[in-house]
């Protein structure tokens, strides 16, 4: 009784766990599968990241126009004083004697002393503050070179969200295609079913021969391997999908079928402007503009720069403390390094141009790369029209067949390779449809749209 009781415990716990996993199944569209990728995909983490980052730099470009306080501390205690005169630091043999007569008569009743020594310890204090009034520039273009690499960060954040959209659609569509191909195993079998099971009645009557059974046996051997074929490639693309989304692979459903879109001319744009404004396309005119800046801030390393400023300071160096402030103005002008400016701006000028050339190279590349997108999208979709011509053509033949077999026109394999042909028929649908989702996804984004 004791060793029953874990028994039906655990039994019932089984049960328990078996009846609710329907409720644990995670029903995901296409769009709920890109929204958990984009929440849960590290490299997008990442690029968020920068963008932080980004925002970070603008904001400490930024500081450059407040102004800059410091302040400092200084305490000392020499062993020997720093400043140390007498009588006999004069270098003069008659002005020296003279002194020390005079002091010999004098300096013990004035309380003079032979030498004296100043500055062995003491505090010094000092608070400063500056403010550029001019810098040729450089703070200026330093903050839009700043603000340019924000916007930088953010399409390349855009760029990388388009990556792990179209990765995750595949996935999707891929394990969506693969699940329509066991729904049509499941008919083929329905119908190897049926055809073997006429057999053997046929056989025990004597109208069919024993060899009919064994190619239907083959036929479904043939059948159930494919299945199994299929059925790992859905497990494996689902535990891809997974981890790209960050969802339990075996709870995962996925709701969306492969209906068709609408034709591919309601989705057409002209290639150039399609490309203008694609993110890669921006970036482009960023890298340029960056550039420019570039030059113009190596150019203010040349140009005269003005800083104004104030401090306080207090010191108790001498016998009493003392105080003092100040304003100043720095005027510098760089002379000497014209020539060596000349070269820079030369360098810039020619990473402009080369900046140039990639613009325009790329930018035609991307046209070449749209109007490919669109090549491909047109061919999926005359494909999808050509796989539903041979499907219907498939399923005819298939009803003809099978009325002539029955009929005792044909011979078995003729009936069996009609089933293989709606079979295959069904298969290319499904993959054209497939094709077609993923190149419309495609050629959206590459358009920007």
């Amino acid at each position: 009784m004791k060793r029953t009781i874990p028994v039906i415990a655990f039994l019932l716990f089984s049960f328990r766990a078996i009846a609710q996993t329907p409720d644990t199944c995670v029903r995901l569209t296409v769009a709920d599968c890109i929204d958990l990728a984009i929440q849960n995909n590290f490299e997008l983490k990442n690029s968020q990241i920068e963008i932080e980052k980004a925002k970070a730099t603008k904001n400490e470009a930024r500081a450059e126009y407040y102004p800059t306080v410091s302040a400092q501390a200084l305490a000392f205690d020499a062993v020997n004083p720093m400043i140390s005169f007498g009588i006999d630091d004069i270098g003069n043999a008659l002005v020296r004697q003279t002194l020390y007569n005079l002091y010999t008569q004098y300096g013990p009743l004035l309380g003079l002393k032979k030498e004296y020594s100043f500055i062995q310890n003491g505090v010094m204090l000092n608070a400063m503050a500056t403010e550029p009034v001019f810098a040729g520039g450089r703070i200026y273009n330093g903050n839009k070179l700043a603000k340019l690499g924000i916007e930088a960060a953010e399409y390349q954040a855009k760029i990388k969200e388009d990556e792990v959209s179209l990765q995750t659609e595949s996935l999707y569509w891929q394990i969506v295609s693969l699940q329509e191909k066991i729904a049509t195993l499941d008919q083929l079998d329905q119908l190897l079913d049926t055809l073997d099971k006429d057999l053997k009645g046929a056989i025990e009557a004597g109208l069919a021969m024993p060899t009919d059974q064994f190619k239907v046996t083959v036929k479904k051997n043939e059948s159930q391997l494919n299945r199994k074929k299929v059925e790992d490639g859905i497990t494996l693309l689902k535990m891809a999908l997974a981890q790209y989304i960050g969802v339990n692979w075996q709870t995962m459903v996925l709701t969306d079928t492969l209906g068709l879109e609408a034709t591919p001319e309601t989705y057409y744009h002209a290639a150039p402007e399609a490309v203008a404004q694609r993110n890669e396309s921006h970036l482009l005119d960023l890298s340029l503009q960056a550039e420019k800046l570039k030059k113009k801030m190596t150019l203010g390393e040349a140009l005269p720069s003005l800083l104004v400023g104030g401090s306080v300071n207090r010191h108790t160096i001498l016998d009493n403390a003392k105080s003092n402030a100040m304003v100043f103005a720095v005027l510098q002008v760089p002379i000497t390094d014209w020539h060596k400016t000349a070269f820079k701006l030369k360098k810039h000028n020619l990473d402009a141009e080369i900046a140039e050339n990639n613009r325009r190279d790329l930018t035609e590349k991307m046209e070449m790369q749209t109007n490919q997108a669109w090549f491909n999208l047109e061919q999926s979709w005359l494909r999808i029209s050509m796989a539903q011509t041979a499907l219907n053509d498939a399923q005819a033949n298939l009803k003809i067949t099978q009325d002539y077999y029955e009929a005792g026109l044909v011979a078995l394999s003729d009936l069996l390779e009609a089933q293989t042909m709606l079979k295959n028929s069904r298969d290319e649908l499904s993959d054209s449809r497939m094709e077609y989702r993923l190149n419309l996804v495609r050629y959206k984004q590459l358009t920007a749209h």
